[in-house]
């Protein structure tokens, strides 16, 4: 659950960062805050490399076929995606029908589909158009459809490294750590690596992945006495110390650097995993309102990403009508709505596309409160 409790906090930050303009006036606190939520990317691979890196040595445990892996990572990216990519398309239909209720007329907007050639829309299919970019800004590859998109295609990657290390069989670990050391490399040597590469994004994953290894061996900080809780509280303020000294702009533009203070947050924090179990067993009202939304942000952040950043004008078309520009409650019910309209999509398409396992621990996270045993 405190994996969900991350996702739901990294996908909302996103979102705020995507919609930072309309708390700058009503609220500037918000709107700084959101100035850094490109941030939540990071967040989003070290929570990658820890999941998968369960997931991958579940395999080797088991003696799964590398390629049962790989099909359930393809399922779980690329079949949602391609479903969310054929509403983004669709979408700017159903807004301009919305809005010729207003206007009394429909005007046909433009078709998404002309701003790419057939060439450029198959690799935005197969999630290869990062290859071509020409600067870091991964984002402008995708511009003229959904930006966010850019990330899956590292994801994906990524998942494909970690198939191929799985075929190694006894060597895998050894796959791995090697990937890991020349990615780090490459951040100190000057490089002329493709900018779509996952080598550029991989010391974010390993974060992830040396926090698994971590957790697999028992390497934890139990909140158990008070010497650990002195721990906790040394360990935590060198990881805010740490945070403090390095510049605003270096953390913007290093995702180690943020990962790595997250990373650290996680394994220090570990302990709130038994907390939230038994806040969630305890059957109490008071707990499910305040917990549950952000265990259910937490499943469904897959589809709030993919969708947020154009969906959101649909319940903006509605709150513009009831809020002025400088009012808070704009952007608020403008995030709430979108969050609401996107759980029909988790709902209906991203759930079909996930592994039995995947479902199973889905169910356990969003559950009915006040059930007595």
């Amino acid at each position: 659950m405190l994996l969900d409790l991350a996702r739901g906090l990294a996908c909302l930050w996103v979102f705020l960062f995507h919609l930072q303009s309309l708390f700058a006036t009503p609220s500037p606190l918000i709107a700084s805050i959101a100035s850094f939520g490109h941030l939540g990317v990071p967040m989003f691979f070290v929570i990658s490399g820890y999941v998968i890196t369960f997931a991958a040595e579940s395999s080797r445990n088991a003696n799964r076929a590398p390629l049962v892996f790989l099909r359930n990572r393809f399922r779980r990216i690329y079949l949602t995606y391609w479903a969310s990519l054929l509403l983004v398309l669709l979408l700017p239909y159903g807004l301009e029908l919305l809005s010729s209720f207003k206007t009394g007329q429909y005007t046909l907007p433009e078709s998404l589909l002309t701003r790419y050639n057939p060439g450029e829309w198959l690799n935005i299919v197969l999630l290869t158009k990062v290859f071509w970019a020409n600067t870091n800004d991964l984002a402008h590859e995708f511009a003229g459809i959904n930006t966010v998109y850019w990330t899956l295609a590292i994801e994906f990657q990524f998942y494909l490294v970690v198939f191929i290390a799985l075929c190694l069989g006894r060597y895998y670990r050894h796959a791995i750590a090697l990937v890991t050391l020349v990615s780090l490399l490459l951040i100190i040597i000057p490089n002329s690596v493709n900018y779509g590469l996952f080598l550029h994004y991989w010391p974010a994953f390993s974060v992830g992945i040396l926090l698994a290894y971590l957790h697999r061996n028992g390497i934890e900080l139990h909140i158990n006495s008070a010497r650990n809780v002195m721990l906790l509280v040394v360990f935590t303020a060198i990881t805010l110390a740490y945070a403090a000294y390095i510049h605003p702009i270096q953390i913007r533009t290093q995702f180690l650097a943020f990962a790595s203070i997250f990373g650290a947050l996680l394994w220090l924090y570990s302990d709130l995993e038994l907390v939230l179990q038994r806040l969630k067993r305890s059957n109490s009202w008071l707990v499910y309102i305040l917990l549950e939304p952000w265990l259910v942000l937490g499943a469904m952040s897959y589809s709030v990403y993919l969708l947020h950043l154009k969906l959101f004008a649909l319940p903006f078309m509605f709150a513009s009508q009831l809020f002025n520009a400088d009012s808070i409650g704009l952007g608020l019910v403008t995030i709430l709505s979108t969050l609401v309209l996107t759980y029909p999509f988790y709902y209906f398409v991203e759930r079909r596309f996930l592994s039995q396992r995947y479902k199973t621990l889905h169910r356990s996270v969003i559950s009915v409160a006040g059930t007595k045993k």
